[in-house]
């Protein structure tokens, strides 16, 4: 791979990771509600669920469920229902006051553990992943030394996406301080149901 090339797929990269979606929402929301460094941990779970699409993606997993409807439905749905669940929880919460330095109301295996079924829920990802690569990878080329480059190219902005959201939410936990939290509570939960709305209604395999 060329250095050009390289440019050109981390500028597409780039793209593809930045625009808000439930991903960015839960690590905006966790270290809203829990702090930065605890926030983090959901960027570690993102991390993983990455690598699992990845994985997923290239060894053509993605493929077969494409000519299997009813899979992909199932894992569509999931996603629709763990979304939604995420949202009502949000806009039920009565832990309006929650102080600056409280300790944490999840462990670090549960926040982990909650964003990879967040972005594991979300189907179309698997398909980001494999549309991407397959416009990089030389098919006539030997595929480990390509992974080698795109692989931690992908995943290093991954990090870097959704560490910057982390900080975003660091920043919202000091604008939604006290009381206010609520608000950003209700706003949160908002969002994640339109995410539900919004994958329940689309066709992701016409997307």
């Amino acid at each position: 791979m060329t250095f050009e090339s390289w440019l050109f797929f981390m500028t597409i990269w780039i793209a593809a990771s930045i625009p808000l979606g439930p991903n960015a929402l839960n690590c905006i929301a966790t270290a809203a509600s829990q702090g930065l460094r605890t926030g983090l941990w959901s960027v570690f779970g993102v991390f993983i669920a990455a690598n699992i699409h990845m994985t997923i993606a290239v060894s053509g997993i993605a493929a077969f469920m494409n000519t299997h409807p009813f899979l992909f439905e199932i894992l569509r749905w999931a996603g629709v229902c763990y979304l939604a669940w995420m949202g009502v929880s949000m806009l039920r919460s009565r832990n309006g006051g929650v102080a600056v330095g409280e300790p944490p109301a999840y462990s670090r295996i549960q926040l982990i553990r909650r964003a990879i079924l967040i972005s594991m829920s979300n189907p179309k990802a698997i398909f980001v992943w494999l549309a991407i690569f397959s416009q990089f990878i030389d098919a006539g080329a030997p595929l480990a030394p390509q992974l080698l480059v795109l692989a931690p190219s992908a995943l290093a902005v991954t990090l870097a996406v959704y560490g910057g959201y982390c900080a975003l939410g660091g920043g919202v936990r000091k604008l939604f301080a006290g009381a206010r939290k609520r608000w950003f509570d209700r706003l949160a939960g908002s969002t994640y149901l339109l995410f539900a709305l919004g994958l329940a209604s689309t066709d992701l395999r016409r997307a």
